[in-house]
């Protein structure tokens, strides 16, 4: 029998509110033990695992900014990022409209000289909120200051992807300038577009390459490790989670996942409230 292997996706997977379920904890813990190679598969650049909840995982192989940066036994191995003239076009783009995003990248995620306070107000909270909410916002605050650096040279950078807010309280006019619809419908066709898999109630999405996609990174994992394609499972709950899906064998949605996740996977979990990960891979018998 081969070795398997299980890719992951994070944020409505495993994470919650960057909180991990300790069914989850357990679960990575037995397939390992077990010999079965785990792959966090996640949209996040690096800065924002390691400013999570993520970072007290093993990372020893990593698939992140959904493809854009593969790590193999702690070594980056593969680091694609936006060329410069897509990068041109798309700032251009946003800039035109007033749109608030960040740049990731893997040391930093980059936002516009001067954006900052805009950015501040995604996480205000009302007077009348009680002490363990200021807490909680507080401490997304810092998380997100921690990976956040200004930079008035976007184009020197080797971003990943793009992300951009859909929160009106950021806006002066009280409205986002500019929805996932209408970025989709201009970009769609050229690279890929994704809407938000986490903070609920903040809109939003993520643009990066057409070619880069967490299946890029998986066919190099496997390949490194010698890995059937049989012997391969992917969990998952986003759209930005379909090409991982497509490319295993057993392809796993979380039942919080939209009905188009859902259809194009094999099975169908509980959701992450109810120890989804963990009954997945009780259905399998991997654990």
């Amino acid at each position: 029998m081969g070795k398997k292997a299980v890719f992951f996706d994070a944020d409505g997977t495993i994470l919650k509110r960057n909180v991990i379920r300790p069914s989850v904890i357990a679960s990575l813990t037995k397939l390992q033990e077990k010999g079965i190679l785990t792959v966090l598969s996640t949209g996040r650049s690096l800065p924002s695992i390691h400013a999570s909840a993520l970072n007290d995982i093993d990372l020893s192989n990593v698939i992140s900014a959904a493809g854009g940066c593969v790590i193999i036994d702690h070594k980056v191995v593969s680091h694609d990022y936006l060329t410069y003239d897509h990068l041109k076009e798309l700032i251009d783009y946003l800039d035109s409209y007033g749109l608030y995003y960040t740049l990731e990248c893997n040391d930093y995620l980059y936002i516009r000289k001067g954006t900052l306070d805009h950015h501040k107000r995604r996480f205000a909270v009302d007077d009348n909120a009680s002490t363990e909410e200021k807490a909680k916002c507080a401490k997304r605050l810092h998380n997100f200051l921690v990976q956040l650096k200004e930079t008035d040279d976007p184009l020197s950078l080797h971003v990943n992807k793009i992300h951009w807010f859909e929160n009106d309280a950021m806006y002066d006019s009280g409205k986002t300038p500019l929805s996932f619809e209408d970025i989709n419908a201009k970009f769609g066709d050229r690279f890929n577009v994704n809407p938000l898999s986490f903070m609920p109630g903040n809109g939003g999405g993520e643009i990066n390459e057409k070619a880069i996609t967490k299946a890029k990174g998986m066919d190099l994992i496997i390949k490194h490790y010698h890995i059937e394609a049989d012997d391969v499972y992917a969990i998952g709950d986003g759209f930005n989670d379909l090409q991982m899906l497509d490319h295993a064998a057993h392809a796993i949605a979380m039942g919080n996942a939209p009905k188009a996740v859902k259809e194009a996977c094999e099975y169908v979990t509980d959701d992450i409230d109810h120890d989804g990960f963990q009954k997945a891979f009780q259905h399998y018998h991997l654990i």
